[in-house]
């Protein structure tokens, strides 16, 4: 089935393909204009749809870098009802920001945290409104080539690497797997406990299993979540918990009063248990149920070595 699927939406895939291939050469052959600033900019990206784990990539920077800079972190605040240029505040409902962006800054209120679809605009207004900005870290902007990092990030899951994957519709690639070369370094996220370190690229690439805080439960648990791949959540519920059933829903899923009620009658008793990131989509709705949630971060392996190339590149 997987490559009947290939076969038959290649000839789509050729086409979009001709159209991100045109679109990367005028921005290399610099026909397309791509604009640096003084200030190093870090872009976080991938080439696939979602599920890299970009969110928890950008809070590993934070951890790491926020002693050293005065960080600002922008968003183009997917999924949000708003346009334009906004900074993010921990009040917000995630219809104005982006539930990932809201997520960011309940976690990191000392940081500066934005949304603008358009980053350039983005950028010159944390310049210009936070002066003292010493870093910005750009959240899902590996094919925002209208800005020209300083360091370029590229996440791609262990599981499903971006040099076994094909171009949208009949695989998950934005652009052709060419686009790694962009990249000053690669991240392969979500590792297993014995992985095996893949071929030699010709830049530096780290690794990064995935971290979960889970609240103390004794109680039979049911799960939900709105992820980009909700299978890798329910399978750490079912693994750390007493799991009686699981929802999943899309990625940056948008729920209503009358989906957590339903929620809480599927539950039957057990305590609901989900994501942060589905957490700060439902902290503002009525909640008469025991709602747990799970933080997810990375382990960089080797950390002090990637931390240490990571501010080589930055002050270089």
């Amino acid at each position: 089935m997987y490559w009947i699927r290939i076969v038959l939406l290649s000839p789509i895939a050729a086409i979009y393909w001709l159209i991100t291939s045109i679109r990367n050469w005028g921005y290399d052959q610099k026909i397309l204009k791509s604009t640096s600033f003084e200030i190093p900019i870090i872009s976080v990206g991938n080439l696939a749809v979602g599920g890299t784990g970009k969110t928890p990539m950008v809070e590993y920077l934070i951890n790491q870098l926020s002693k050293k800079y005065t960080i600002a972190v922008l968003s183009r605040g997917y999924g949000r009802k708003t346009s334009g240029f906004l900074w993010v505040e921990k009040n917000q409902p995630p219809s104005q920001v982006g539930d990932e962006p809201l997520q960011i800054k309940c976690n990191y209120d000392q940081i500066s945290m934005a949304v603008c679809e358009n980053r350039v605009i983005g950028v010159q207004r944390i310049v210009k409104e936070k002066p003292k900005t010493s870093l910005i870290i750009l959240d899902d902007a590996f094919q925002h080539r209208k800005i020209q990092p300083k360091v370029s990030l590229l996440l791609s899951t262990y599981a499903k690497p971006y040099f076994k994957d094909w171009l949208l519709p009949a695989g998950n690639l934005r652009e052709g797997r060419y686009g790694a070369n962009r990249a000053d370094a690669i991240i392969m996220t979500k590792c297993p406990e014995n992985f095996k370190p893949i071929s030699p690229k010709s830049k530096p690439v780290f690794y990064a299993k995935s971290n979960y805080v889970n609240p103390n439960l004794d109680t039979p648990v049911f799960g939900f979540s709105g992820l980009a791949n909700n299978n890798i959540f329910k399978k750490h519920l079912a693994k750390s918990y007493r799991l009686t059933g699981f929802i999943g829903f899309k990625d940056h899923h948008v729920y209503t009063q009358k989906q957590l009620d339903s929620l809480v009658k599927k539950a039957n008793g057990a305590t609901l248990i989900c994501t942060q990131k589905d957490w700060v989509k439902i902290k503002d709705l009525k909640i008469n149920h025991t709602i747990e949630k799970v933080n997810m971060s990375h382990q960089i392996i080797e950390s002090d070595k990637f931390d240490n190339w990571l501010v080589q590149q930055i002050e270089s």
